[in-house]
């Protein structure tokens, strides 16, 4: 290299200096947009539909701030084959270990440190578009977090889950482990412990017995309300309902790997579950319940609704109808669009426990 182009780079004057400004530019324009086509499309095939679409409105902004850089110069100032870069690899770029978790950690690093380069060079070459960069970058920041908090979550055994039984702890505790074993055994793959009249003390055993009795790779032990218990106990998530901890304080406190379930009554309440990002929502209640009294049910027209909303908006949002829902009226159901149900007394309340899960099991594997 001549002194005069040595200096040139040194010294950041002349022709030289910009043209690195414009490769430096035109490399991370490409690394950002491959990076966030890559999470939205893990978003999107993973049934995380809020998060797709705030990565593609992301990614269309850019797009629009990016016009402010000259498109010929960019391409002018591209020379892929003179790059010293592209031959230097580490070993850890051939590595994905946890498949589509260190995909996502992969492209988000490469989005979140592209954006910075192209903020940097941007604030000489187009000013005007640095500010929106990045306010784009801070969004990337959370979006990023976001999704690597939910791919964490098991989502592949909440999508196959179909069937979710509430429970309480009225039963002496061997009974209690023995009934938990039972509906396990007999498909309920989501099992709510939901006792208000429990102290934490003695709701605390109960949710223990019942994590050490069912084998996770059939059932995980969810509890209503106390998301203090649930993180303490690492419980496999929590249910809130709507008078209760949001979703996002919830996540605060929960590991990662812990779902959070919400209860909808109506369809405003649905969307709303869906932009808070709740793993799952309950749809309800349906019919009068004998174990829990509401002043007015949502009914199936509710269910109608929700399931057709859901099937065009967020297809990967488990829901499951509750309230009052047995064999008698479960067709009701399927027929409003659902697959999935949450039960009480329809299965933790039966004479043979096991032998109604397996019945409700049957009926919704083959809907």
């Amino acid at each position: 290299m001549s002194d005069y182009i040595m200096s040139d780079y040194i010294e950041g004057q002349g022709t030289g200096s910009t043209r690195v400004l414009w490769r430096m530019a035109d490399a991370n324009r490409n690394r950002v947009m491959e990076g966030l086509r890559t999470l939205e499309d893990i978003a999107r095939f993973s049934g995380f539909g809020v998060l797709q679409s705030q990565y593609k409105e992301a990614r269309h902004r850019l797009q629009g701030s990016l016009q402010a850089l000259d498109a010929s110069e960019l391409l002018s100032a591209r020379d892929t084959r003179g790059d010293v870069g592209c031959e230097v690899k580490t070993a850890s770029e051939f590595q994905r270990p946890n498949a589509v978790l260190s995909i996502g950690q992969a492209a988000g690093a490469r989005v979140e440190q592209g954006l910075r380069v192209l903020e940097e060079c941007a604030k000489v070459i187009a000013p005007e578009a640095a500010a929106t960069i990045e306010k784009v970058r801070y969004e990337v920041y959370d979006l990023n977090a976001a999704l690597v908090l939910a791919i964490g979550r098991d989502h592949e055994f909440l999508n196959r889950a179909k069937l979710y039984v509430l429970v309480d702890c009225r039963l002496e505790l061997d009974r209690f482990a023995q009934r938990i074993r039972e509906i396990s055994e007999g498909g309920a793959q989501m099992i709510q412990i939901r006792d208000k009249e429990r102290n934490t003390k003695d709701l605390v055993e109960y949710i223990r017995v019942a994590m050490e009795t069912v084998d996770t790779k059939l059932s995980r032990i969810i509890v209503n309300d106390r998301v203090d218990v649930a993180q303490g106990v690492g419980a496999a998530g929590v249910h809130l309902g709507q008078e209760d901890l949001s979703v996002g304080m919830a996540r605060r406190i929960l590991t990662p790997a812990q779902y959070v379930g919400l209860s909808t009554h109506c369809l405003a309440q649905v969307e709303q579950g869906a932009v808070l990002g709740a793993d799952y929502i309950g749809c309800g209640p349906t019919f009068e319940s004998q174990t829990k009294s509401f002043d007015r049910f949502s009914g199936i027209e509710f269910l109608m609704g929700a399931s057709d909303w859901l099937q065009k908006h967020h297809p990967g949002l488990a829901a499951f109808a509750i309230g009052g829902i047995h064999l008698e009226n479960i067709q009701q159901v399927l027929q409003a669009g659902f697959s999935r149900v949450a039960v009480s007394q329809g299965v933790w309340g039966a004479t043979k426990p096991r032998d109604a899960a397996l019945r409700f099991r049957e009926i919704l594997e083959n809907r």
